[in-house]
């Protein structure tokens, strides 16, 4: 069993929604709604999904949403989330994104905050590929993560605390695996909640090397972009993104 497949349980979800911040959610939920140009018929796959973060706000947008994910624990949290929302609206299923759904047809798919990276080269490519296989013609996908230059620049300090509302004090611990472009972190946290710890080991990919996954499973690029927004991606200097978001379109 790798590390991601047990990573994402309630502990994630209580954390990194403690963590979050809603207006930052809404503005994401916006910047993709005015990105992929989705209307109130759009049909959008959220893969993966997770807590359902953005899943529930953009059926709030009146977009009808699937979102799926491997983890339970997140998908019971999502679907506790939604109620209130037409089943209609709002969807969850637990899938491993490794292999094809059995629904297509979707006018866009997206693959946010750096969920790609956590196992082999092929096994991403995999995931793409489903993203591409879930499109009608014509659909676009959209991938958003941190890329390399981004992390490596901001991995100044071996210790970064993060205290969140409920008093949780969350320790992240990285170190950069050059031999595999890869970031591995070491989470712990105390709090009114409890005590525990975590590992998550993640490739992180250029921007041209994701562009290159995606060119690979037969998708053609369109545009980079300032993470989920339609701000141009801006590679190097004082302005340089933080984040990258990659949108393709499967052609005709």
């Amino acid at each position: 069993m790798t590390w991601w497949q047990t990573f994402f349980d309630t502990d994630y979800a209580t954390l990194w929604r403690g963590a979050g911040d809603r207006a930052t959610d809404e503005q994401q939920a916006d910047g993709l709604v005015e990105l992929l140009a989705l209307s109130e018929k759009a049909h959008v796959l959220d893969a993966p999904c997770g807590y359902g973060r953005l899943s529930r706000l953009l059926a709030q947008r009146g977009v009808r949403v699937l979102g799926v994910d491997q983890s339970a624990e997140q998908l019971a949290i999502a679907r506790r989330d939604s109620a209130g929302i037409e089943p209609a609206r709002l969807r969850y299923e637990q899938h491993d994104l490794r292999e094809p759904l059995a629904e297509t047809g979707f006018d866009a798919a997206i693959n946010v905050y750096t969920s790609l990276g956590y196992g082999e080269a092929h096994e991403d490519l995999a995931i793409v590929n489903t993203l591409r296989q879930a499109l009608r013609p014509g659909g676009l996908v959209f991938v958003e993560t941190l890329h390399r230059e981004a992390a490596l620049a901001a991995l100044k300090s071996a210790l970064l605390t993060h205290h969140l509302p409920d008093g949780t004090l969350l320790t992240e611990e990285p170190s950069y695996d050059a031999a595999h472009q890869r970031i591995d972190t070491r989470w712990s946290w105390s709090g009114p909640g409890g005590t525990g710890r975590k590992h998550s080991a993640v490739h992180l990919y250029t921007p041209d090397e994701l562009c290159a996954l995606l060119e690979s499973s037969g998708l053609r690029i369109r545009s980079l972009h300032a993470g989920c927004s339609c701000a141009v991606f801006v590679a190097r200097g004082r302005r340089a993104s933080a984040r990258v978001g990659v949108l393709a379109v499967r052609p005709d």
